[in-house]
């Protein structure tokens, strides 16, 4: 997962106009909202999984020193979520700085009041979310490995906190209509995380070119979806696009500052284990940022100024599947069978004046592999990225401009990794992943004397469902 937005690349680049923005993956990123009631899955579904604590259940699944009070609170319509996870990570010999460590740990908790039950409001809910960060270690790691493709790089985050969602949801015509407003993200809702690794999964035409701020970083927007039949869905919205997120805890409002709109559109079909023994999803994005960027080429990093360009739009094509079934499907009860799935992911963009061309993926991933440890997965991945050539050498010029050689960057990139899920007990779990990069690039640390070079990745991701172990969370 890569972090760091706008903010880094503004400061690297000395003052150029505000160029591409990544919004990296917030920490806490690649939570699966599964855990957190987003939706979108971690690699292993770990409420699904996690073992109660050694207290009596209070109900059915509630069993925590604090069940007695969260419990009640459920049946009456206010339910708590929280997880905890930390990243760790260790450049062994890739990029620009080698043998740089780094630690984030993030701590994500909310609380979601369903109207209806409360206050007879039929289909209406209020959702609140907050991200803490703590043993933050090393907020330089993006510049010291460079590169915008290779593993989890933490966010610059200054602030101790930062709203993730503060949103009314309205759901219609039996539920099939879904709207939401307010405080929210695009992730939450579009081309949603397919891959095995919550470390590596991100897009980056999403977070560099497309304007979205790290995840977890909420922006006012809205999003109409509408289920169209049991598996198939359309949805469109609109999101603000703010520079400087990560300088942002989302509650000062007076002075947070919006330059644009990324307005979003989706088709889709997905089924899973419920209804399907060999479920799948699929999915069509387009987005378009109303916004101004910079169109940096050689002559930017010797001038120190840029051209800049209005609005900017690309498309994502996501999918997954279930391609072989131990049991072959004898069980439909099963929920985590020994499977395996296929993933890819492939998104370009429609303007040669932002960082990112194209950026795509494909992967496998051996689910449930042993029937006592239905949470573990292994699995390998290939990611591509491909520079536009005009930032391509851009990256070169600036390396020559700050003293080094200025030998060009490739505008080709591969990733080989190999990731884990490993379950551990009380529900939590372990997501080990290795990457070697060939042909890495310095875009977060453009004006530098050192050439970015081939090599290792490693990083590890450690997983704490605290809402259920506290009994404030259900199990299911």
């Amino acid at each position: 997962m890569k972090s760091t937005e706008n903010y880094r690349m503004s400061q690297s680049t000395r003052g150029l106009a505000s160029g591409g923005r990544k919004a990296l993956f917030l920490g806490g990123a690649a939570i699966s909202a599964f855990l957190i009631g987003q939706g979108v899955g971690l690699a292993a579904d770990l409420p699904s999984t996690a073992t109660a604590p050694a207290f009596a259940p209070v109900s059915p699944g509630f069993s925590g020193p604090l069940a007695s009070f969260a419990a009640p609170l459920a049946a009456q319509g206010i339910t708590f979520h929280a997880v905890a996870l930390d990243f760790a990570e260790y450049d062994p010999s890739l990029g620009l700085q080698t043998g740089h460590a780094a630690n984030s740990a993030y701590i994500v908790e909310g609380v979601d009041f369903d109207l209806a039950t409360l206050a007879g409001l039929k289909g209406t809910s209020l959702h609140f979310e907050n991200v803490f960060f703590a043993g933050v270690e090393n907020i330089n790691i993006a510049p010291q490995i460079g590169d915008s493709q290779v593993g989890y790089q933490p966010p610059y985050t200054p602030r101790v906190a930062r709203l993730s969602r503060a949103t009314v949801e309205q759901k219609l015509a039996d539920g099939k209509l879904d709207i939401e407003v307010g405080s929210t993200h695009p992730a939450y809702y579009y081309a949603k995380f397919n891959c095995s690794s919550i470390n590596t999964c991100f897009q980056s035409v999403l977070y560099l070119d497309a304007g979205y701020t790290s995840y977890k970083f909420s922006v006012p927007g809205g999003n109409i979806a509408y289920q169209v039949t049991p598996t198939i869905y359309a949805q469109a919205g609109a999101f603000a696009v703010q520079t400087g997120a990560n300088l942002h805890v989302g509650y000062d409002f007076p002075d947070e500052r919006y330059v644009g709109t990324l307005a979003m559109a989706e088709v889709g079909s997905k089924t899973s284990f419920a209804n399907d023994v060999m479920p799948y999803a699929i999915s069509f994005t387009g987005f378009f940022n109303s916004s101004t960027h910079s169109d940096l080429n050689s002559s930017s990093a010797f001038t120190g100024t840029s051209r800049t360009a209005s609005g900017t739009s690309g498309v994502v094509v996501q999918g997954e599947k279930i391609v072989w079934r131990k049991d072959n499907g004898a069980d439909p009860a099963d929920a985590t069978p020994t499977a395996l799935k296929i993933y890819g992911s492939f998104a370009s963009s429609l303007d040669s004046t932002v960082p990112i061309a194209a950026d795509m993926w494909v992967g496998a991933t051996l689910m449930s592999p042993f029937v006592a440890r239905p949470a573990d997965t292994f699995g390998v991945k290939v990611n591509y990225e491909k520079l536009n050539a005009n930032y391509a050498q851009y990256l070169g010029a600036a390396n020559l401009a700050s003293g080094g050689t200025g030998a060009a960057y490739s505008t080709n990139h591969f990733v080989f990794e190999a990731n884990a899920h490993i379950q551990l007990p009380l529900g939590m779990g372990f997501e080990p992943v290795a990457q070697y990069e060939i042909h890495p690039d310095s875009y977060f640390n453009p004006l530098t004397p050192v050439h970015a070079r081939d090599g290792w990745y490693l990083g590890g991701t450690f997983v704490v469902p605290i809402g259920v172990l506290l009994g404030i969370q259900s199990q299911g």
